[in-house]
């Protein structure tokens, strides 16, 4: 066992809660219950057995494959039937109801074979002659009989099990690996052997977009359970998570010397398990990117997954491995809603969904949009934890709400995620161009999600573009108080500035300064021209994230505040007092700091401007 104590890796012997001993061969898939209390597993020795979860004990096995069985669907429906995908080119059709029927009377231990209700040669449907396709992934579209084949020539089949009709879509590349649907963005994702991610129209199986990445091979894919986020495993040994629906890349994660195979988000969406041919199981926090655990099980693995209670942990690989772990033994917890009533626990409102379309559009107003959250890859000393979780995501979300409910015309918007010093100074000097033909009645709505950091000398404040050293701002970093005094002096009407970061040497993680200690009280701020200041915390405090949410603290009770009050007047007070006392209280329950939002009207404006509504 070897144990870092600063944050890296930690190895654990983790010995498993159990071993579950049965498989002949390769487990090659493993699907949960709804109830976490039973396990389905897949195997190249032909088979499926089932699992009862709380006594690690085998419940049955569903025979009748006749070659390996390489995937699962989870139980559909109320007589819980699942689908098995072969190496033989055909998919079966099993029953749990068939274990409940015979088990009935007879205890939960029952070692009983049940043959496939249903048997489909999918691939001799469309490969008259030559060799069958071997069926590499199966997926379902929730309440339709359709099922989706994907084999490892790169062909996926639709097939409707009810009607009989199939439709095929062929991989340029020639090779295919993992498949998904995903049921919020009705998009089906296909793990192709180029490394490539290609996000399919599920009922014409036309390419709607194309996520690139990987250098080789995408073995395994993953939703977030609010799949908002997709989790893919590389061939190339990397892990990566990307927005849905946009497919914009937030995070690779590397420890895995081997190919990665399989990837599983916990049911809160707090942390992602991947597996690899290395034999290495990874537990990453999804947030921060933190390597949190690493498990060796010392040999080649092919599936992972988390149970839907968030209690256990499984994995299965070669020689019929398959390992079952309780969550509290591994040292994580996923954050569990203790109470319907507490409000803390509670699912937070999910700001992105059914954001009210205000009719009127204003012409004269633009915004300034910066999501800064991946520093690693442009500064190599960076640790992960040094990057902003959620500030791209904070970013889209402002995005949303100045297009729908600000009345801003999309062309009108300046938008810049993981923005340099050079994409920044460029954006301005074309927005200061824009608004000074505008007669002084164009109004600035400038968003900013990322780090900010004190100058280590005078304690100005500093927006850090993500390829400027921390430690020097001054070489290529905007100096907060130079940022609006330009925005005020470009012919304009007014000016917001919205920063949701810190500038005291703090971040929502961990600070890019915390290496050297420094903790600073900015300097205050000067403001000049038509601006309000809008800043998510006060002095030396930190701008801290909702993780639950998956958004910056203060970015999230804004829009929610700004989505309460719809299309009706509102004032921006009344707005901003709703938004300040929800941070400061949930930054209290939730990280014990102090985080409280403050606002600034320059002399130049009168401070009855917070009166009206935007």
């Amino acid at each position: 066992m070897r144990i870092s104590l600063l944050g890296l890796a930690i190895w654990l012997s983790a010995q498993p809660y159990k071993d579950l001993e049965g498989h002949m061969g390769t487990v090659n898939a493993a699907v949960f219950s709804s109830d976490s209390r039973y396990l389905l597993t897949a195997s190249s020795d032909r088979t499926i057995r089932l699992w009862y979860i709380p006594q690690g004990a085998p419940l049955a096995r569903f025979t009748g494959a006749t070659a390996s069985i390489n995937a699962l669907t989870v139980p559909v429906d109320t007589a819980g039937s699942f689908w098995g995908a072969s190496s033989d080119g055909k998919v079966y059709q099993w029953s749990l109801h068939q274990y409940r029927s015979s088990a009935r009377g007879e205890g939960e231990r029952s070692s009983q074979s049940f043959k496939p209700l249903r048997t489909e040669a999918l691939s001799r449907r469309v490969i008259k002659t030559g060799p069958s396709e071997v069926w590499e992934a199966l997926s379902f579209y929730p309440d339709k009989s359709l099922i989706y084949a994907l084999g490892r020539t790169g062909r996926l089949i639709a097939w409707d099990s009810q009607e009989g009709w199939l439709q095929t879509f062929q991989d340029t590349s020639g090779v295919a690996y993992a498949l998904l649907f995903s049921e919020r963005v009705k998009t089906l994702y296909v793990g192709s052997g180029s490394g490539q991610i290609l996000a399919l129209n599920p009922n014409t199986l036309g390419v709607q977009r194309v996520l690139r990445g990987h250098t080789r091979g995408v073995r395994g894919l993953a939703l977030s359970p609010d799949e908002r986020f997709l989790a893919s495993a590389g061939l190339d040994g990397k892990v990566m998570l990307w927005t849905l629906p946009e497919g914009l890349r937030t995070r690779t994660l590397e420890k895995h010397s081997d190919g990665v195979r399989a990837v599983s988000f916990s049911p809160d969406g707090r942390f992602l398990a991947s597996a690899g041919k290395d034999g290495l199981i990874c537990i990453w926090n999804v947030a921060s990117g933190r390597l949190e655990k690493t498990i060796s099980v010392e040999a080649p693995l092919w599936t992972i997954a988390f149970s839907p209670n968030g209690q256990y942990l499984v994995a299965g690989g070669e020689g019929g491995l398959l390992r079952l772990w309780r969550i509290d033994q591994l040292g994580i917890r996923p954050i569990q809603i203790i109470a319907e009533t507490d409000s803390l626990y509670a699912p937070p409102v999910d700001i992105e969904d059914n954001v009210p379309q205000c009719p009127s559009v204003k012409n004269h107003r633009y915004a300034f949009i910066v999501g800064n959250e991946d520093y690693r890859s442009f500064q190599p000393s960076f640790t992960p934890t040094m990057n902003v979780p959620y500030a791209v995501r904070d970013a889209y979300a402002f995005r949303m709400y100045a297009e729908q409910m600000l009345g801003i015309p999309s062309r009108n918007i300046v938008f810049l995620q993981n923005a340099t010093s050079a994409q920044i100074r460029r954006e301005m000097e074309k927005l200061s161009l824009l608004t000074q033909v505008s007669g002084g009645k164009a109004e600035i709505f400038f968003y900013y999600a990322g780090h900010g950091v004190p100058h280590p000398r005078t304690q100005e404040s500093y927006i850090l573009p993500v390829d400027v050293a921390p430690a020097a701002p001054e070489e290529g970093g905007i100096r907060l108080t130079d940022l609006i005094q330009k925005l005020g002096q470009s012919g304009v009407g007014r000016v917001w500035v919205i920063v949701d970061a810190c500038f005291s040497g703090g971040a929502r993680e961990e600070s890019p300064l915390a290496s050297r200690g420094i903790r600073l009280r900015p300097k205050p701020i000067v403001l000049t021209g038509p601006v309000i200041l809008i800043s998510a915390s006060t002095a030396d405090e930190e701008s801290l994230p909702y993780h639950q949410a998956r958004h910056g603290l203060f970015t999230y009770f804004f829009l929610k505040s700004l989505k309460s009050a719809g299309c009706q007047p509102r004032s921006l007070q009344s707005l901003l007092e709703e938004a300040a006392t929800e941070t400061t209280r949930y930054a209290l329950l939730l990280h014990n700091k102090l985080q409280r939002p403050t606002w600034m009207v320059s002399p130049t404006l009168s401070e009855s401007i917070l009166s009206e509504s935007w």
